[in-house]
């Protein structure tokens, strides 16, 4: 896990249930108290209640995407809206896309031109209630910013969460009702590569219908294991080189699980439930390993920083909290008078992509794994062993040594 650049501004991007995005950030130079305090620096959208944003993510940036206009959220808003707007200034980066039907989330990333040129291609995978998920394109090219729908598939019954690995083009989901357990599709090739075989019945013999109600891709495991939270308060780690089933299945909290998110090094799980519970759980371990502290209301999105560092949660108490992962203490807040409904960092600020750069030129650490453990701790015991020996040598040397008596001959 990468260190906290304790030094560089924290900012987040917050959405309300009045349809504002709220943009706050930290002053690392005001010192003391003030530095852990976020500041509200801007305000972006328009008071309309009907047209909230349910979720919010970074947009990805694929194949030399110019980022000369800073980065970019795509937000999916009720009323079957999806916009996507420049970080910084919260301009609209490009048309609004308007849909007939009501989204639960929505994706997006762009890619630059193969022949280099400056124009940028931006796609959105916008995922339904009703289960459809559709892939829509846009080129801006000779100022021409019409929405294209590229292609349309059916991926469950009633959907309620998803999450997209754009760089592999992985897409997960998950519904609520019979039949509707967790999927994953090629966006691509509009295929579906994995799907869950529901858990066994429990000792009544009754199997409870499915209820997936948070979904996130485990990072560095390129789309190979993800988590699920579920209305009944489960978290689950799958596998798909494993089995159809969770290989992790565990009780966490008593409230409907409404997001997951991952670590940076893969190897632990952010959960936050609907009653202001947000915990860590350790993968290797299997258990939960500790608490975030300080919410009271309903947790509606929970997003971590790229760094590792820092995770951000947001929800019904009207606040905004960024935690240190290391220590999981509040290292900044805001109060933000109204619900928020859904956060998103705005992580690739001009100091921190030269602390990144500077952080990629030295030799890069392999993150630990249950094979280092273990060999850590059996060199630990040889280096034991060894100390142990020559403690014994020395104490041989120091005690007096008798002589031996020589035999007379008869």
């Amino acid at each position: 896990m990468a260190p906290p650049h304790t030094d560089l501004p924290i900012r987040v991007l917050a959405c309300d249930e009045l349809g504002y995005v709220r943009a706050f950030a930290t002053d690392p130079a005001a010192g003391g108290d003030a530095a852990e305090d976020l500041t509200l620096i801007g305000k972006f959208g328009a008071l309309d209640r009907a047209r909230r944003a349910v979720r919010a993510r970074a947009v990805c940036e694929l194949r030399g995407a110019s980022d000369a206009s800073g980065p970019r959220v795509v937000c999916a808003r009720k009323g079957g809206a999806v916009e996507v707007m420049e970080a910084r200034s919260g301009t609209r980066s490009t048309a609004t896309l308007t849909l007939s039907k009501e989204i639960v989330d929505a994706h997006a990333w762009c890619e630059g031109d193969e022949r280099g040129t400056s124009w940028e291609r931006m796609h959105v995978v916008a995922v339904h209630d009703d289960g459809e998920v559709g892939v829509h394109g846009i080129v801006n090219e000779y100022g021409d910013e019409t929405w294209r729908e590229t292609g349309t598939f059916r991926a469950c019954g009633d959907a309620t969460s998803s999450d997209l690995d754009a760089r592999l083009g992985r897409l997960v989901l998950g519904g609520k009702g019979q039949g509707n357990d967790v999927v994953v599709y090629d966006v691509h090739e509009q295929k579906r590569t994995y799907k869950a075989k529901p858990p066994p019945p429990n000792w009544l013999g009754y199997r409870a219908p499915p209820w997936v109600s948070a979904t996130c891709f485990a990072s560095t495991s390129e789309c190979a294991r993800f988590f699920v939270g579920t209305g009944e308060h489960r978290f689950r780690h799958y596998d798909t080189r494993a089995d159809k089933r969770a290989v992790l299945d565990l009780d966490v909290g008593k409230g409907v699980i409404t997001s997951v998110a991952s670590s940076a090094d893969g190897y632990e799980a952010y959960v936050a439930n609907a009653r202001g519970m947000f915990e860590i759980v350790d993968l290797r371990a299997g258990k939960t390993r500790g608490k975030f502290k300080g919410n009271s209301g309903s947790i509606r999105q929970v997003a971590v920083h790229p760094d590792g560092a820092h995770v951000a949660c947001a929800g019904l108490d009207q606040y905004v909290r960024v935690y240190d992962t290391a220590t999981r203490k509040c290292v900044a807040s805001a109060y933000a008078k109204q619900p928020l409904t859904a956060i998103v960092f705005d992580a690739h600020t001009p100091a921190f992509e030269a602390a990144s750069v500077k952080k990629s030129s030295k030799k890069k650490k392999r993150a630990p794994d249950v094979d280092d453990d273990d060999a850590r701790a059996e060199k630990k015991a040889k280096k034991k062993k060894k100390k142990i020996r020559e403690c014994a040598v020395a104490v041989d040397d120091a005690a007096p040594k008798k002589k031996k008596k020589k035999k007379s001959k008869e």
